[in-house]
């Protein structure tokens, strides 16, 4: 962990999160002003399901996954956080121990609050109740359609779901271009995440190939249509 200044634009950066929608920029001034920046390396532990409830986390770069796992060492990934991100929110809130286990997949630089004042800083502004009322009805939206994919989906369908998911909340597009590309996670990223094994996404991912809806590019990167996106959130 190195610890970082300030970045000079960061609520600017901030304002350009969907998290902070509609917050004014005085109010973000504000809030950076309460933030302390640690880079962390990649595979960093940052807090540990069943932690006493403590800092807000937002990823201002890089990546987090947050984990649930078992004596076995088996893990299931619940969440990936890009840029715009949040953790520690929910135990922030109830006072309760943390949900998950969470670990940067690369190298990261977050904005770390004390729990106590981030709460603070929201009770003072409207317009930040209204964006942590959009924040926590986005996660029950998103755990009402995992357990639902989990509970009714085929592995090779939960793995597509998956990969759109990953490219509607990621994926780039050029202006006049009718798809997005994204980066995949990793095999046992992936793996992790839809409850399966390493071996299996790997088959899965050559037969999704072959399909209309993946169209594999360099390395990990994955270009999908927009009208699959479109036929998701419907």
């Amino acid at each position: 962990m190195r610890r970082t200044r300030r970045p000079a634009d960061l609520a600017e950066s901030m304002a350009a999160f969907p998290l902070f929608e509609g917050v004014g920029p005085e109010e973000l001034e504000e809030l950076a002003s309460l933030a302390l920046f640690h880079e962390y390396p990649r595979n960093n532990l940052l807090s540990y399901w069943g932690d006493p409830a403590g800092p807000v986390y937002l990823v201002i770069s890089g990546r987090v996954k947050i984990i649930l796992n078992n004596e076995e060492g088996r893990e299931v990934i619940v969440a990936l956080l890009g840029p715009g991100g949040i953790f520690g929110l929910t135990s922030a809130l109830d006072g309760h121990d943390q949900l998950g286990t969470a670990i940067t997949i690369e190298l990261s630089t977050l904005a770390r609050f004390n729990g106590e004042a981030f709460l603070s800083w929201t009770r003072r502004s409207p317009a930040a109740q209204d964006a942590l009322v959009r924040e926590l009805t986005r996660r029950v939206r998103e755990m009402n359609q995992q357990i639902g994919a989990h509970a009714l989906m085929s592995t090779k369908d939960r793995l597509l779901d998956t990969l759109l998911e990953i490219a509607g909340a990621e994926g780039e597009t050029d202006p006049g271009d009718d798809s997005v590309s994204f980066t995949r996670p990793t095999h046992l990223e992936l793996a992790n995440r839809i409850g399966t094994s390493r071996e299996v996404v790997s088959r899965l991912l050559a037969e999704l190939r072959d399909s209309e809806v993946l169209q594999p590019e360099e390395g990990r990167v994955i270009r999908v249509p927009l009208s699959a996106l479109v036929l998701r959130e419907d």
